[in-house]
């Protein structure tokens, strides 16, 4: 496949549709990684014990278990032991064992952000600095825009599980209830918008059913043709144009529904991890953005609720398609005890050293957790019968494969700074605080400056 880059971003075009006949077509060299085969057995007299720090709670806990069960099926001479680590501390906690000299011996990093930031402090390896690690075998795998995500200046420092992508899901039941073609998601904003007006519910000043609510600017930015990093000229243009307009069209939610309204709203609401109780599968949205995991939610949890799902709406009709995507990343801490092991769980779970046992990992066994990393499982019969199995999972996997645009994030030493600092302004520009165009400006003095501190 050839990548092409789209306003010198790191929004990659994906070249012209793919239909199934052409997956393997685009995967060149990709059956190099299918000849490695199974790991080999009974190498070592004791197994090599590694410590594995992830950030998954609750029925995704169960996931992992299931990932390291696998791995330990396949060989006998390395030992996994996962570690949950709850995420808002993830980060502290990872720095702080690094600098201590104790570190975990892989973790995985929701999204890419950190990559930058933590390889340019050197508290992360290099898998081309790892003794035996066959990148070449990796590199031919990986669908390339996913493989880039664990890159920084040149070199691999990560590679992901999987990717992640958007797209929306819509309740066919509150559909019907106010006279909406529930075989018809929203294809455009101006759709979007007007849908969402109709499916929102009031009692009194109080919310009580949202039609819709945009809360991800990486996303829509995007969507917008926009452009949040220049990688040749290294500048921050979080207020492009595009941005702008994107960040506009977010804010006309609060002020169409009430900023004080809608965060009265959100206080109410139980967490996307709650099973039956998750706010889309609940019914308090009727329409929301999400990945293609829940769709494994709703079958478990949510049966009853009869659903769509469509891509990104574009904002007009006849603009390029486009959608944001990231990945969990496994990466290898400085100064863990063996570096050769370490990589062989991470090439492990991307698929790289067992493509056939990925469909599974991939699935979950038997449900869609995000779209695969590898052109060549989109042709694998295991996985197009899970495609069956789980109306809407061909959408998430055709919306991002297909995309016209896809963005992902900026790869740069400030990286995570940015993704901080675009939280805090995002809140206040929802709370009405602060006009877009000014906050985005702000935002992008703010970064360029830190970018700048950091030597780029």
């Amino acid at each position: 496949m050839t990548k092409k880059t789209d306003n010198h971003s790191l929004i990659h075009r994906l070249g012209s549709p793919l239909s199934r006949r052409n997956f393997l077509k685009l995967s060149g060299a990709a059956g190099a990684a299918v000849a490695l085969g199974t790991l080999p057995r009974g190498l070592a007299q004791e197994p090599v014990t590694l410590t594995y720090w992830h950030g998954w709670t609750g029925q995704w806990e169960e996931m992992v278990n299931f990932v390291v069960d696998m791995f330990h099926q396949k060989q006998d001479r390395i030992r996994v032991e996962p570690v949950v680590v709850a995420w808002d501390q993830f980060l502290a906690k990872l720095s702080a064992a690094i600098a201590a000299g104790n570190p975990p011996d892989i973790a995985t990093l929701f999204g890419s952000t950190a990559i930058p930031t933590l390889a340019r402090q050197g508290a992360i390896l290099a898998l081309e600095d790892i003794e035996g690690v066959d990148l070449a075998a990796a590199q031919a795998w990986f669908n390339p825009s996913v493989y880039e995500l664990g890159q920084f200046e040149d070199k691999t420092y990560g590679l992901s599980y999987w990717a992640g992508d958007n797209c929306l899901l819509y309740n066919k039941a509150h559909f019907e209830e106010v006279g909406l073609d529930p075989e018809k998601g929203p294809a455009t904003l101006a759709e979007l918008d007007a849908y969402a007006e109709q499916l929102t519910v009031k009692d009194g000043d109080k919310i009580t059913r949202m039609g819709f609510q945009p809360t991800d600017l990486w996303l829509w930015g995007t969507v917008f043709g926009g452009s949040f990093y220049n990688p040749e000229t290294k500048t921050v243009t979080a207020n492009d144009p595009n941005i702008v307009r994107a960040l506009e069209w977010m804010q006309s939610y609060p002020e169409k529904y009430g900023a004080r309204e809608i965060a009265a709203f959100q206080t109410g609401l139980s967490s996307e991890r709650a099973q039956n109780l998750d706010p889309f599968i609940s019914g308090k949205y009727s329409m929301q953005m999400n990945g293609p995991w829940k769709l494994g939610d709703l079958k478990n949890f949510g049966s009853d609720v009869r659903f769509g799902v469509v891509p990104p709406p574009v904002p007009e009709a006849g603009m390029p398609t486009a959608n944001w995507t990231w990945g969990d990343i496994q990466i290898i801490p400085n100064g863990v005890k063996d570096p050769a092991a370490a990589a062989e769980f991470v090439l492990f779970t991307g698929g790289v050293n067992d493509p056939e046992g990925y469909v599974e990992r991939v699935t979950w066994g038997d449900r869609p957790i995000n779209v695969p990393v590898s052109q060549q499982v989109i042709e694998n019969p295991a996985f197009q019968e899970i495609v069956t199995a789980f109306p809407g999972f061909d959408v998430f996997v055709d919306a991002l494969l297909n995309a016209d645009r896809v963005g992902s994030p900026p790869v740069m030493a400030a990286a995570a700074f940015y993704s901080d600092r675009m939280t805090a302004m995002l809140e206040k520009v929802l709370l009405l605080q602060e006009e877009p165009q000014a906050a985005l400006d702000a935002l992008t003095t703010e970064v360029q400056r830190q970018l700048e501190t950091m030597g780029s």
